[in-house]
């Protein structure tokens, strides 16, 4: 067998660290050791930190990284009552999981949901992250009217959620013509752990998640992105059009932001193609410490 023929070996996936935050809720994270700045990714819905552990390693070239079990999914904790999930709460959470690391010497990667909670952490502390990475994600919805339609759905298909069961609606979640291409480029064995992974999470919690966390639910942050100092890259799959556009809207609006759009993929861009979203995340770590580094 030629080297170029040998197996990659499979990414060693780290055992949970249960954390208790300012709140009192407990948070299921991965640490990943190393030296440098800090990388903290925060997973999509129905997601779990593991889901954003291929991409971390692709790219963190030795810098420690967190990846966090965002609550009411995966093995963190599924509290019955919404004020727990509210955009406000779960931006106080993943703080405290972060603890008190210096002032840019955090980097930010955030999947779909995950990135609004990042964007929205980057709202409350301005000046704090070395940088943010935003995946197929938004920065909210402005239009109160379309905000309050999106609301109004979240709580439905929260609801139904419930009623039906987390199979049945894991089934009909990955059947949304926004995963479209991510399906359909999944072996029989990548089907089986996706769903065994989206299945894995509360029904309580998922519903919790839609309710508080949705995207109906968000205060969107589209007036506040001239104030974020911090480094922001969008980045979006050309398939994807809705997320590609707001992707490039994002890299316009944000003081310091860039956009990079992957060809031929969908919304789950960075299992799409791995390759080719690490090596721009990689860049763009390196390039924000380099630039720190200069300007100190």
């Amino acid at each position: 067998m030629t080297p170029a023929d040998t197996p990659t070996p499979p990414i060693e996936t780290p055992e949970v660290t249960r954390v208790r935050t300012a709140d009192g809720t407990t948070l299921a994270c991965r640490y990943l050791p190393g030296n440098g700045q800090l990388i903290v990714a925060i997973h999509g819905f129905t997601g779990d930190g593991t889901t954003m552990l291929e991409l971390v390693e692709t790219c963190r070239e030795g810098r420690p990284a967190i990846l966090i079990d965002v609550i009411g999914h995966g093995q963190s904790d599924t509290p019955e009552h919404v004020e727990h999930y509210t955009m406000a709460s779960v931006v106080d959470q993943v703080l405290s999981v972060i603890g008190g690391h210096e002032p840019l010497t955090v980097h930010l990667v955030g999947y779909s949901m995950g990135g609004r909670i990042a964007l929205s952490m980057a709202a409350r502390a301005p000046w704090y992250f070395a940088s943010i990475t935003l995946l197929s994600s938004t920065a909210g919805i402005a239009d109160p009217a379309k905000r309050a339609e999106r609301y109004d759905q979240d709580q439905k298909t929260a609801d139904g959620l419930e009623q039906r069961g987390l199979d049945l609606f894991i089934e009909d979640w990955l059947k949304l013509p926004l995963f479209g291409p991510y399906v359909s480029s999944l072996d029989d064995t990548r089907r089986s752990q996706t769903i065994e992974q989206r299945t894995s999470s509360s029904p309580i919690g998922l519903a919790n998640s839609l309710r508080g966390t949705g995207t109906g639910s968000m205060p969107p942050l589209w007036g506040v992105l001239p104030s974020i100092r911090s480094p922001l890259l969008s980045i979006a799959g050309s398939l994807d059009t809705t997320y590609a556009a707001i992707a490039k809207d994002l890299g316009r609006a944000a003081a310091f932001g860039q956009t990079a759009i992957i060809d031929d993929v969908g919304h789950v861009v960075h299992h799409e193609n791995l390759g080719e979203v690490a090596a721009i995340v990689r860049r763009f770590l390196t390039e924000c410490e380099h630039h720190a580094d200069h300007e100190r």
